[in-house]
């Protein structure tokens, strides 16, 4: 890592750097909080789950708080779920057919029983997991919480030098804590998970181990399992959560890992932990000359390593953090279509943080049978469909049937798979799952279109979340919603299938794309509307009718001076339309919307207003204004983490932009981000490029190429002189150089 000379506090009481901008109010929780560039140092008490230190390792997550004595430790497990649907999910009557005849006649009773209370109406959720409660010996006490980062360790310093640790493994199936001597254990069973109707469990607490046993309404068991070991001078503890899906007797399972770990051992374990983050943290790296947007983009690189992995469940909303406040989860926990999980899995392509993304791209892959099943019985088709919100099997929930019934959430879902293959140009990837992929979803969604004046229309648009759950929400003509999704899905296909040389295909894709009406632009004033004739005229969450423009790309600055114009018209537009109906995660959109834009001042004046004021201690993202300062009408604390993500895909787009297989470096920092870099962000082409900036101008330049090829760069030295370490040629305003697979070149300022 590159290491910033500034440690920063809330409180001012650890700064080497002037604060100037970066000491605007912060919510007052935060007040006392230590950033530092690779950890978080938290005052005790912490007294909400949704402050706590994040952990975990993919499929198990825990959030690490307490106060006083006490110290709890809120237990997580990914694929815990409830799939039951009510009646009304499973009524033959649920289809398209139906939908359309509902909204026709304004049938609001079928289309709420069928389509909308399906979703509250049904048990199906995310299981809320468990909580450890830690009483520490008398003379122990908690003064402080700590979380590194870069290893992924937490400490709690508990005064007179004593400490607790923990760290869930990246290696093993198992948790392992350091506690003082004379810790004893309370396991606790969230009472919420009686709402859904299960027998009680099978519990039990003795000298060496605590343990609960669940069985659910379909058959799934699990278990959390917690042993302890005395050593020396500390009590080694092991936790352990299963299912019988891994095998037969969870319980037995549990009791394996657990004293396993203990046996292997803290430093070995802890050993193998580090190597694991040394790797997955260091894949790529930016510096960032404010000491709070250091501390968070880090810290969201970190949740992508403690929430996601390649052979567990994509993050839900709430990744492996389910809320721990005696409820069910909000929003179920679920899969959000519309947003929500393709913002989680918006950034870590650039980052290189393959393991992660991993876990978004075979999850929708190993779900297609289910999306058959839905395509079929939803909407008679022979072909897979996406639901717009669902669980964990991929089952239509419902509710705000909207979105949640949208005929194109699965193009964006796509989209993560053209963007691997893109960035990766791993071929294989390409013809055996990206385009079959999206070719099947793509013969859906053009199976639900109508031809008029030789253009095709969606039977049903909307655009997320444009008048909520109202009839009003279904939209005349193709939204630019959903009319981006099915532009840039076409082109995309287009030149999927002219890389496999599939020549019909990819005449048949342009035949398709021929017929796509345009983009809906308002005349007077020159921005994308939501659809024909509905201009988007006033503060919204949602910026879904920009698609085209962030995180698709077809719509940019390099077009032509009208399309220029279009872009920062509509990215002006909603900014100056004011954030009074924004939420988190509106901000950071907002951010790399104009990091596309060319707004680097507007870009990195949301991302400060997001840090300081829309998340809590821990970092995650809620959707109401903390500081009740008037940024948001929204003040309310649901947690999410898609706003998070998207601080760091904003953060990526204003340092490097690889669209259109060209390289613009730092094209949109802002001038007092004067000295900042980059180490191995992923590009289009199969590159990784570092750059340096220091005094405002670039320094240096270097492009790896994996397969080699052309390398397509607008010059980042201005007409200052610079100097290239391989032949480099100007055409089309672009410095072109042709790499071998492997190669590099290092372009320096001579200045």
């Amino acid at each position: 890592m590159l290491k910033a000379i500034s440690t920063y506090s809330l409180a001012g009481v650890l700064c080497t750097l002037p604060l100037n901008a970066e000491s605007m109010q912060t919510s007052p929780e935060r007040i006392q909080d230590t950033l530092r560039e690779d950890s978080m140092s938290l005052p005790a008490p912490i007294q909400r789950w949704d402050n706590a230190l994040p952990l975990g390792n993919g499929l198990t997550g825990g959030l690490l708080w307490g106060e006083g004595r006490e110290l709890r430790l809120s237990l997580d497990r990914g694929d815990l779920w409830d799939e039951r649907g009510n009646a009304a999910s499973k009524d033959p009557k649920r289809n398209l057919q139906t939908l359309l005849e509902s909204i026709e006649n304004k049938d609001g009773k079928t289309f709420s029983r069928l389509f909308d209370q399906t979703y509250n109406g049904s048990p199906w959720t995310k299981i809320p997991g468990a909580r450890l409660v830690m009483t520490l010996p008398e003379g122990n006490a908690a003064e402080n919480f700590h979380l590194e980062f870069e290893k992924a360790l937490a400490t709690v310093d508990l005064g007179k030098k004593q400490q607790a640790q923990a760290f869930f493994s990246a290696t093993k199936p198992v948790i392992l804590l350091k506690l003082p001597l004379g810790t004893e254990f309370n396991l606790i069973r969230p009472q919420s998970i009686d709402k859904l109707g299960y027998p009680a469990p099978n519990t039990k607490t003795s000298t060496n181990e605590a343990f609960f046993t669940q069985q659910t309404a379909e058959g799934l068991e699990y278990t959390f399992y917690v042993r302890w070991l005395e050593q020396e001078d500390h009590l080694l503890t092991a936790i352990a959560i299963t299912t019988n899906q891994e095998s037969s007797h969870s319980l037995a399972l549990a009791r394996k890992y657990a004293m396993a770990g203990l046996t292997t051992g803290w430093d070995e374990l802890l050993d193998e932990h580090r190597q694991w983050w040394d790797k997955f943290y260091n894949q790529s790296e930016v510096s960032i000359p404010k000491p709070r947007l250091q501390n968070h983009y880090n810290l969201v690189k970190y949740y992508y390593g403690s929430a996601s992995r390649a052979d567990a469940p994509p993050m839900p909303l709430q990744g492996v953090w389910t809320a721990d406040e005696g409820s069910l989860p909000p929003w179920k926990g679920d899969y959000h279509n519309d947003l929500n999980t393709q913002m989680n899995y918006v950034a870590w392509q650039a980052a290189g943080l393959e393991e992660s993304g991993m876990s978004y791209i075979n999850y929708y892959v190993d779900r297609m049978e289910q999306f058959r099943k839905y395509g079929k019985e939803f909407f008679g088709l022979d072909t897979a469909m996406v639901p717009g919100v669902m669980t964990l099997k991929g089952q239509a929930m419902g509710g705000w049937p909207q979105y949640a019934m949208s005929m194109t959430a699965g193009l964006w879902n796509g989209h993560a798979l053209y963007q691997h293959w893109k960035i990766s140009q791993d071929r294989a990837f390409l013809e055996k799952t990206a385009y079959p992929w999206l070719a099947e979803i793509m013969s859906s969604v053009i199976a639900l279109t109508d031809e008029k004046d030789g253009k095709l229309y969606l039977k049903l648009s909307t655009s997320p979340e444009w008048n909520n759950g109202s009839f009003n929400a279904y939209l005349k003509g193709n939204s630019n919603f959903d009319q981006a999704l099915l532009s840039w899905g076409l082109g995309a296909l287009q030149e999927m299938a002219e890389e496999l040389d599939k020549k019909q295909d990819a005449q048949k894709w342009a035949g398709y794309l021929a017929k796509m009406p345009s983009l809906q632009v308002d005349s007077e004033t020159q921005t994308l509307e939501v659809a024909k004739g509905i201009p988007f005229d006033h503060s919204h969450r949602h910026f879904s009718h920009t698609l085209a423009i962030h995180p698709l790309g077809i719509l940019n600055i390099e077009q032509g001076p009208e399309q220029k114009a279009l872009v920062r018209n509509s990215v002006r537009q909603l900014i100056d339309n004011g954030s009074s109906a924004w939420t988190g995660y509106s901000f950071t959109w907002a951010a790399s919307l104009a990091a596309r834009a060319g707004f680097p001042e507007d870009a990195a004046r949301l991302l400060t207003d997001f840090e300081r004021a829309f998340v809590t201690r821990n970092g995650f993202h809620v959707n109401g204004d903390q500081t009740k300062s008037g940024l948001s009408g929204f003040t309310y604390r649901p947690f999410t983490l898609e706003g998070n993500f998207l601080f760091m895909d904003a953060v990526q787009e204003m340092y490097l932009q690889s669209w259109g297989e060209t390289l613009r470096i730092f094209p949109s920092v802002p001038a007092d981000w004067k000295d900042c870099s980059f180490r191995d962000l992923r590009a289009e082409g199969g590159l990784k490029v570092s750059a340096t900036r220091k005094d405002g101008m670039t320094q240096s330049v270097t492009i790896s190429s994996k397969h080699g090829g052309q390398v397509n760069l607008r010059n980042p030295f201005g007409k200052e002189p610079y100097q290239s370490s391989r032949p480099i040629k100007t055409k089309d305003g672009l410095l072109v150089a042709t790499l071998k697979a492997g190669e590099s070149i290092t372009l320096t300022s001579k200045l």
